[in-house]
């Protein structure tokens, strides 16, 4: 009997094989098409060619990062060595190596010191190529007619400004482009709203800003996209992020810095009551002027009375009575039309901003409902029975609790 042996069959790949197909089972994963790593940066380097090239590391493992210079040349932090980070990127396979890679998108620094370190870093970028020279800071228009607001239309920022502009001077308009003022997207939805605003004509200024925060919560406002779009606005524009001692880049780059959003307006537009005060000493000025003329010819008429003959004296005398009196009349007349005219104009805008106000829809019996954290109610389907609301009058505000629903959605 004679036994036969088969050899198992072998399948024998190459290195570069191997090295494809771990590749392409990798990259066809979607989880690794966008991870987020938190590590610290270790053997960077950044050669002529302008990528960068770091090691991502922990206290028990390590991974190569690379950051092509397309993409290191739009970020507004770029990693150094020793910092913590977070890096955001697709998991791939370097194959002249063999080695797994993360491709890098974005990064962001970890902790306040390096928010810090890359707010200097942007400053000192943009100082250099000159964007907050005074040489680039346009004027403030001196009576402005419709001003732009770019801000949280929830927010108590954009109250507070309507709030000012109505005591100070209701002439002017308000226009307001909501946008997020914090988190992501925020910087991309401001720069947004400026490009849109600037595409208008009726326009005079713009403000751009927010209520205060911490660092964090202000973060939109050190972004270059923010800074760029503002630079590039053909309407001034002022910078209101509620800060009193910190500046952002967006006050740096601003035609004009105001520390709150309600101190903008004090910075924009002028005090009616002081322009009124004005128009009163224009008045006693001018009413001043036209005595002393008046004054002047009688002491005229008075000095002719005894140089003319008798015969001639009551003819003169009569001339320059006249003379008197059309300009007296004329004067009159002008100052009472100047001063009626602009009094009609003042009450006529103040009568249109109460009208568009929603402090004057509230006044009529509306009210504003919303949540603990400050949400707008739109829909019940926002709160639960058992919810605690506040609801804004036209004087004063309620807080109230949701009992039940009385439309089809709900049930009581």
């Amino acid at each position: 009997m004679q036994l036969e042996f088969s050899m198992p069959t072998r399948t024998v790949h190459s290195v570069s094989e191997i090295t494809n197909l771990l590749k392409r089972l990798i990259e066809q994963h979607p989880p690794f098409k966008n991870v987020w790593v938190q590590g610290q940066v270790s053997n960077y380097s950044r050669p002529g060619s302008g990528h960068i090239y770091f090691t991502l590391k922990d206290e028990q493992n390590q991974i190569n990062c690379v950051i092509w210079r397309s993409s290191a040349d739009r970020l507004r932090f770029l990693p150094k060595h020793g910092e913590e980070i977070l890096a955001q990127g697709t998991i791939g396979v370097y194959g002249p190596q063999g080695k797994y890679q993360i491709t890098v998108s974005r990064v962001e620094p970890l902790g306040i010191g390096a928010l810090q370190r890359a707010f200097e870093a942007l400053k000192q970028r943009l100082a250099d190529e000159g964007l907050f020279d005074n040489i680039h800071k346009k004027p403030l228009p001196k009576f402005p007619q419709r001003i732009g607001v770019i801000t949280s239309a929830t927010g108590a920022a954009f109250q507070d400004i309507c709030e000012q502009l109505r005591k100070r001077y209701p002439l002017a308009e308000v226009l307001l482009h909501p946008s997020l003022v914090q988190g992501d997207g925020a910087a991309q939805e401001i720069a947004d709203a400026l490009q849109t605003m600037n595409q208008r004509d009726d326009i005079d200024v713009l403000i751009v800003g927010r209520g205060g925060g911490s660092i964090e919560d202000l973060w939109a406002f050190n972004e270059e996209g923010v800074a760029r779009a503002i630079f590039a606005s053909v309407i001034p524009v002022v910078s209101a992020v509620g800060h009193e001692t910190d500046y952002t880049i967006s006050d740096m780059v601003a035609d004009h810095r105001a520390p709150t959003p309600s101190a903008a307006i004090e910075h924009i537009v002028p005090d009616q009551d002081e322009l009124l005060a004005q128009l009163d000493g224009l008045d006693t000025w001018l009413r001043t002027t036209i005595q002393n003329q008046l004054n002047g010819h009688e002491a005229r008429i008075q000095e002719l009375e005894t140089r003319i003959a008798p015969e001639q004296r009551k003819g003169e005398i009569y001339q320059l009575y006249q003379t008197v009196d059309t300009l007296d009349v004329a004067c009159r007349s002008a100052v009472g039309r100047t001063l009626a005219d602009s009094d009609n104009r003042l009450h006529t805008l103040v009568q249109r901003l109460d009208a568009l106000s929603p402090l004057a829809t509230l006044k009529r019996g509306y009210s504003i409902s919303r949540k603990a954290d400050g949400e707008v109610l739109t829909a019940s389907e926002q709160v639960s029975v058992g919810d605690r609301i506040k609801v804004q009058l036209a004087k004063g505000h309620l807080t109230c609790r949701v009992e039940e629903f009385l439309d089809e959605d709900h049930q009581k």
